[in-house]
């Protein structure tokens, strides 16, 4: 009965897990386009993302997509002002869709000619 009870347990605690995924990019006059997947399980509360940018020059921009490919969520951050010249630009935003079908959801990043950093946090919530 011990056993089973700690087999339980054990089996609980890992469904309980989140996926935490996290990262940087440093940017140096890069043009990017990378999709990072995160892997959703039925039972999973929300998907959530965290990014904190700066850039010096350039476009960033982030999409969160479904299995479906349906934008979940995103920004572009731009350094170009109305009247053409480049002012350093920087953001945080957190955002998360809640009740995620499941499937492989994907964090797609996109860098224009840009130079700067970012850093970023993708998280799946179970329950």
């Amino acid at each position: 009965m011990k056993k089973l009870l700690f087999i339980l347990l054990i089996l609980g605690a890992a469904q309980a897990k989140a996926q935490v995924i996290k990262g940087s990019i440093d940017l140096k006059d890069s043009t990017i386009t990378r999709s990072i997947p995160i892997e959703v399980t039925a039972g999973t509360r929300k998907v959530k993302y965290y990014v904190k940018v700066y850039l010096a020059v350039g476009n960033l921009t982030v999409t969160l997509t479904d299995p479906n490919g349906k934008k979940a969520g995103g920004f572009t951050l731009s350094t170009q002002t109305k009247d053409g010249r480049n002012e350093p630009s920087k953001g945080e935003l957190f955002d998360s869709e809640s009740t995620p079908i499941p499937g492989a959801w994907k964090f797609n990043i996109k860098a224009e000619n840009a130079t700067g950093r970012m850093n970023y946090e993708l998280d799946a919530v179970a329950p």
